[in-house]
């Protein structure tokens, strides 16, 4: 048998590292870096490897297969896929390099590999509803990195494992379902039942509105390093597949309303959360919202297809993982500097005093999530702003609203952080540490990334338009 497959090179290679560096748990910082050295080897490779899949060096020609058999079922990793390889391990890079400052999980370096690589091969599988057995797989493993050392399993754990698993059965049963349509193209209410039990499982695993009760639950009592790695990848790859399966199934995108109700199902979610995050009192659930939203864009733009709304989210992907880093990071490591902060906005009176490049970078990773001009996000949502002023007059009330409430949870935590109560100072008043030279240096250069991608869209953000390339048939509804 030939070892010359990208998914040996893409998804054995790095499942093998990951089981290695269980045994280096003992060693955080070095298991980290090790896995920094091979995302990024990974990441480099994808990069540059030929979509053709052969190349010459030294006067000999290599061909690569992009089919794996295993039991039976095929991985299969074309080389028009390698662009979003590449994105998942330079994501998978980012976090770990950002991870050894804080007191996390051990088994965080040796997991996360392991994460990327199965939501990669839930991307490859073939027949697809085998993916479902894999992102189950993917939440057991995560369950081991967001639950708390030492402490009682929180309930949004629970519900996390309960849900994700419930969409199990949803994807399995559609599987079968589809061979039933495959027979009889013309049934129907086979048709009907089949796109309902995928789109119930896809929306199980999305956490989308009112699916998402959970997602502030596990948020406020997770390490946000962990919780936004885990839900940037789930959210990330779930989409991917979500086109894949669009793609694939002619009798799917076909089906009559079923691209406008991906719109409203997406201005509704965006819509929900923009109400709740408003309405928040604890800066540590506010994470868990802004993914509900940003679910709900995402949602939206793959019901925009025919008006650009794939360029929409293949630009979102960057910038959209970039903020939740600058969030993720800033807050872990003001919980790391200032441990009497319990997470409540009274808790936070005053920061910026204490800490004033954090308390900046919370309030810029907010707004490149609400999709502030000459910040990150804003190229791919003025294209869904619009795109849905163009096509109908509903959507765009809902989307201000939702966008506008968004601002008021910004304004409010701003609020906080620059008054102080005289009467009753707060527990960041009376620390006595300061910022730190090196942090001071990665959240600037956080806040400065997010402002030239938003300058300069063209020249950080078009690489990702060809993430979705390998999506042919989907893509003709432009």
């Amino acid at each position: 048998m030939s070892w010359m497959k990208t998914p040996i090179i893409w998804i054995f290679f790095p499942l093998a590292l990951s089981l290695l560096l269980i045994f280096l748990h003992r060693l955080p910082k070095l298991s980290a870096w090790v896995t920094c050295v091979g995302c990024v080897l990974l990441a480099a490779t994808a990069l540059v490897f030929p979509q053709s899949l052969q190349f010459s060096l030294f006067g000999k020609n290599f061909v690569f297969n992009d089919s794996f058999k295993i039991f039976n079922r095929a991985l299969v990793l074309t080389g028009a896929q390698l662009k979003t390889v590449a994105m998942l391990y330079i994501f998978c890079f980012l976090w770990n390099v950002s991870a050894p400052r804080f007191s996390l999980s051990r088994w965080l370096p040796a997991v996360s590999l392991a994460i990327t690589a199965l939501w990669i091969s839930t991307l490859a599988v073939e027949p697809f509803l085998y993916a479902s057995l894999i992102v189950e797989l993917i939440v057991l493993f995560s369950v081991l990195i967001l639950s708390p050392r030492g402490e009682k399993t929180p309930g949004g754990i629970r519900r996390y494992l309960v849900t994700q698993t419930i969409a199990m059965p949803f994807i399995l049963l559609s599987g079968w379902m589809v061979a039933g349509i495959e027979t009889a193209p013309s049934a129907s209410a086979l048709i009907l039942r089949g796109a309902m039990l995928i789109l119930i499982g896809l929306s199980l695993w999305l956490a989308i509105f009112p699916l998402h009760s959970w997602l502030p639950m596990l948020a406020e009592k997770s390490q946000p390093i962990v919780f936004s790695y885990i839900f940037l990848m789930q959210q990330t790859t779930v989409l991917l597949f979500l086109f894949k399966v669009l793609d694939h199934f002619f009798w799917l995108r076909s089906l009559s309303g079923i691209f406008q109700a991906l719109q409203w199902v997406g201005v509704w979610s965006l819509l929900a959360g923009g109400v709740l995050v408003s309405l928040q009192t604890r800066v540590d659930r506010i994470l868990g919202y802004f993914i509900l939203i940003e679910t709900g864009y995402s949602i939206l733009a793959i019901g925009l297809i025919s008006q650009g709304g794939a360029d929409a989210l293949a630009l979102s992907f960057l910038p959209r993982a970039l903020a939740l880093l600058q969030w993720s990071y800033t807050l872990s490591s003001v919980r790391q500097m200032e441990p009497d902060i319990d997470g409540s906005f009274a808790s936070i009176r005053g920061l910026f005093y204490r800490l004033p490049f954090h308390s900046i970078s919370l309030i810029i990773s907010l707004l490149s999530l609400v999709g502030l001009p000459a910040l990150g996000l804003f190229p791919a949502k003025r294209m869904l702003w619009n795109s849905t002023a163009s096509i109908t007059f509903a959507y765009a009330p809902l989307i201000a609203i939702s966008v506008g409430l968004s601002l008021v949870l910004v304004l409010r935590l701003l609020h906080n952080l620059i008054t102080t109560d005289p009467d009753t100072p707060s527990p960041a008043l009376t620390m006595q540490r300061n910022e730190s030279i090196g942090s001071i240096i990665v959240l600037s250069v956080f806040s400065l990334l997010s402002l030239l991608i938003g300058l300069l869209p063209h020249f950080f953000l078009n690489p990702f338009l060809g993430i979705l390339e390998p999506f042919t048939h989907l893509l003709l509804q432009k």
